[in-house]
């Protein structure tokens, strides 16, 4: 192994397949933290999605033009070395970002173009009638409803996607609850990868029989607690003392 690697340190075309890996992984790094949160939504992956296979599109034109700057640390690299790629590698880096593009549209397929009501629920009639096939004749009404309404304009402007069909969600149950079924499932499984990595924490072998339900819900939750008010009332958790 040793030998291997210093090998390779010394060897032009191994150096810069590495230069070219870790730009590539600083990417996918980037695009792995932008598709985590609690505010995120199917809509915000299917962009971020999207604009990562455009932009490795780009890049694989780049490459035939033997153009490196959008990969900064084999620019650099091959600044410094002074030497140039030769098409055996070029291609092998082209092969690589196509089968990046084609496994990220397998993983992130597109989304119904029938969803984007939930996305922008305020379309004029054409694009009203162009949903109404695929939603039942009281959700369409309440769209109708909310398309309508100059007030929930200047709301949807104010919140986030999910908080906006919350907010409606009183008046048209039926259509707020069609569009969270589509937009919860990234933000739920970012709180259940935060339960896990809190319970890490938590369940300790020093403390590995304690019930941790009251301790994850403190730690998950997004609520401040007001301490100077709760010190103010002098409870204490346990009733006996």
């Amino acid at each position: 192994m040793d030998r291997w690697l210093k090998t390779g340190l010394h060897d032009f075309q191994w150096l810069s397949q590495l230069a070219y890996l870790a730009d590539v992984l600083s990417v996918l790094n980037a695009l792995n933290l932008a598709l985590q949160g609690k505010a995120v939504t199917v809509f915000n992956v299917q962009d971020k999605i999207k604009a990562a296979r455009l932009k490795m599109e780009l890049w694989c034109v780049r490459l035939d033009r033997q153009e490196f700057d959008c990969f900064p640390t084999l620019a650099d690299f091959l600044l410094a070395a002074d030497e140039e790629l030769d098409g055996g590698t070029v291609a092998a880096f082209k092969e690589h970002l196509q089968g990046l593009h084609f496994q990220l549209g397998r993983y992130f397929p597109e989304l119904d173009a029938g969803f984007e009501w939930i996305r922008y629920p305020f379309g004029d009639k054409t694009h009203i009638e162009h949903v109404s096939s695929k939603l039942p004749p009281r959700q369409v009404d309440s769209l109708v409803d909310i398309a309508s309404d100059g007030t929930l304009r200047t709301t949807f402007r104010e919140k986030s996607l999910t908080d906006f069909w919350v907010h409606v969600q009183p008046e048209h149950p039926e259509l707020a609850d069609a569009a969270l079924k589509q937009l919860m499932p990234f933000p739920t499984t970012y709180n259940c990868e935060a339960g896990f990595s809190a319970l890490v924490g938590l369940k300790t072998k020093q403390r590995n029989r304690i019930n941790v339900d009251c301790d994850m819900r403190l730690k998950l939750s997004s609520l401040d607690p007001d301490i100077v008010s709760l010190m103010s009332q002098h409870k204490q958790h346990h009733s006996s003392h």
